[in-house]
Order: C-alpha cells, then sequence, then structure tokens
C-alpha cells in the first residue's frame, strides 16, 4: 500500500533511494545538513520503504530549485514521478510569490515529464564543490 507524508526521511533512506534511482553521489553526512533546509518534501512510502521523494529548496521568495525527484526502479511506470512532480508544483504555485522563479535540472529522459508541469528548456552552468563529484562527461 502506497501512502504520501511531507516527512523528511532518515538521511541514510535518501542516499539509498538517490543511489537506486541513479542520481548523483550524496554523502549521508551531507544529506544530515541538507534535509532539514527543505522548504518542502514529498515522500512515498510503501510499509516504511521510501520509494519516491521530490524536494523544493531556495531562498522562498525569489528562487527555488525542485530535486532529488527519485523512483524506486521497483516502482516506476506507475505515475508516481508524474504526482510527485504534481505535488511539487503545485505546493510552489500555492506558497511563492508569483514572480518567484522555480528551477530543476533534468536528465533527457525525464525533458517530456517536466514539460508536461509547464517547465522550459533553458541553457544553465554547473560547479561541484569537488571535482570528484562531476559527472562523466
Amino acid at each position: 500500500m502506497i501512502r504520501w507524508t511531507h516527512d523528511l526521511p532518515s538521511a541514510d533512506a535518501y542516499v539509498a533511494l538517490r543511489q537506486a534511482a541513479g542520481l548523483g553521489k550524496r554523502s549521508v553526512e551531507a544529506a544530515q545538513v541538507a534535509l532539514p533546509n527543505t522548504l518542502y518534501f514529498e515522500a512515498c512510502w510503501e510499509a516504511d520503504r521510501l520509494v519516491g521523494m521530490g524536494r523544493v529548496v531556495g531562498d522562498g521568495g525569489c528562487f527555488v530549485q525542485i530535486v532529488d525527484i527519485a523512483v524506486a526502479p521497483t516502482h516506476r511506470r506507475q505515475g508516481i514521478g508524474r504526482s510527485i512532480t504534481s505535488r511539487l508544483v503545485t505546493w510552489c504555485e500555492a506558497n511563492l510569490p508569483a514572480t518567484c522563479h522555480v528551477s530543476l535540472v533534468s536528465s533527457e529522459r525525464a525533458i517530456a515529464l517536466y514539460q508536461a508541469h509547464g517547465f522550459q528548456l533553458c541553457r544553465g552552468l554547473d560547479r561541484y564543490a569537488s571535482s570528484d563529484l562531476r559527472p562523466p562527461e
């Protein structure tokens, strides 16, 4: 049985789902700092297992970013990713100023999902704190 909450998961559960979903490497220590600074969190659970998640982070006024949209491989193609995205966008529309810039970074395979929620392609730059965290080119 799937259930939805806004409860932050443990840092271990967060890191494990990111890894299972194929998102970038993050340490448990970094997650322990990051998670409490989340503006809004959507979590999808099956029993006590985190199977989907997404966060809104940022200053809450001028700029926010939707991050960490992840679905466990065992739960893909069930609409969980679409629901997470919809819930995050709905929260942004209801709780942020109309002029707030909402952005996200997407893999090629998820672009259509985000475009369906009103996001448009744009060009950006990345910088990582440590060169060993950079994705392969």
